[in-house]
């Protein structure tokens, strides 16, 4: 006896492929989601962890400023060997002739990815180092000692990776000990060809150069020949000088130009702005785009110490495409002794 076959009717199959259309669909939106979502944070973190690495690098270089010179502990644009460099005046007079503008902090130094420009904030500083006793041929007589012998750390470089060398003095040889004085220089530019991307707009970076020079020279070795960088991806750099009023002892954050206007005006030295901070402020960028998400990138960036919004070079729907993030750091220039 044959039994009668069963199958799905028509009303049941057209309802189980909704079904399952619906269920598809739902679990294409989600990973679409979560795919949109993973380029979103895999970005953020790129502009983070660029940011906040530079950054770590930059604020332990800028902590140097000062260290050694002859300055009396003092920053500022008149005084020889300010850790910070406003001007000649914070050269030896036998560099005077050769300086060029790359030797100098400037606000507004140079062209970046936005409608404005970027600063350059340059310091000096003398590496640390140990003077061993002097060697006396006659005790008694001081035409006979020998000169001061030292003995470097060997652990220093600068910030382009080279070792810092000091000429040592010997004990039985009648010679100067030469303690170099580190230039370094930070700047945005920018980058080479093979790291730009092809949708028309231009990457920059923040990088350092360095150089030095020693007592006498004429020109300060090294700089402006092998900047190396520091943070790619770098939108705008910009600082502030946190400066100490010595009527009333009150700090206040400038930009260069306003620290040097009001310093114009200014002859007694008992009466001088001292600055004994920094806050540099970075624009990072991600590297990649985010596509589709850019309808949620609405974000605006107004930099400290400016009251407009930042305007990116370019083409503005393409911009939206990528994150950026502004990232801001104090650094307490340590060797001021705070400006006392």
């Amino acid at each position: 006896m044959t039994k009668n076959q069963q199958g799905f009717t028509l009303l049941e199959l057209m309802i189980s492929l909704a079904i399952g259309l619906l269920v598809v669909s739902a679990a294409t939106a989600i990973f679409l989601s979560a795919q949109r979502s993973l380029g979103f944070q895999l970005g953020m973190g790129d502009v983070q962890q660029n940011s906040n690495f530079g950054l770590a690098m930059l604020t332990h270089d800028l902590r140097h400023a000062n260290l050694n010179t002859p300055s009396n502990q003092k920053i500022n644009n008149k005084i020889v060997g300010s850790g910070l460099i406003f001007a000649q005046e914070n050269y030896p007079s036998s560099l005077h002739a050769g300086l060029a503008d790359i030797a100098y902090s400037t606000q507004n130094f140079a062209d970046d990815a936005t409608t404005g420009k970027s600063d350059q904030i340059v310091i000096q500083f003398i590496p640390q180092y140990q003077i061993a006793e002097a060697f006396d041929l006659d005790p008694e007589d001081e035409t006979q000692k020998i000169n001061e012998r030292l003995v470097s750390n060997t652990d220093m470089f600068d910030c382009e990776g080279n070792s810092i060398e000091f000429t040592t003095a010997k004990d039985d040889e009648d010679t100067q000990a030469v303690r170099p004085t580190m230039v370094q220089r930070y700047f945005v530019q920018k980058l080479p060809t093979s790291q730009q991307g092809s949708d028309g707009l231009d990457r920059y970076g923040l990088y350092c150069d360095s150089g030095y020079y020693s007592a006498g020279d004429s020109t300060i070795t090294g700089l402006g020949t092998n900047a190396q960088l520091l943070m790619q991806h770098i939108d705008a750099f910009k600082f502030l000088l946190g400066v100490k009023n010595p009527q009333n002892n009150q700090l206040r954050y400038l930009t260069m130009d306003e620290y040097t206007d009001l310093m114009s005006s200014i002859t007694e030295e008992k009466n001088y702005l001292q600055v004994i901070s920094l806050q540099v402020s970075v624009v990072a960028r991600s590297a990649a785009n985010i596509g589709a998400d850019a309808s949620l990138n609405h974000k605006t960036i107004t930099l400290p110490g400016s009251t407009t919004a930042i305007v990116f070079d370019g083409d503005a729907s393409l911009n939206k495409k990528y994150l950026r993030q502004l990232v801001t750091q104090v650094v307490g220039l340590r060797n001021t002794l705070g400006a006392s």
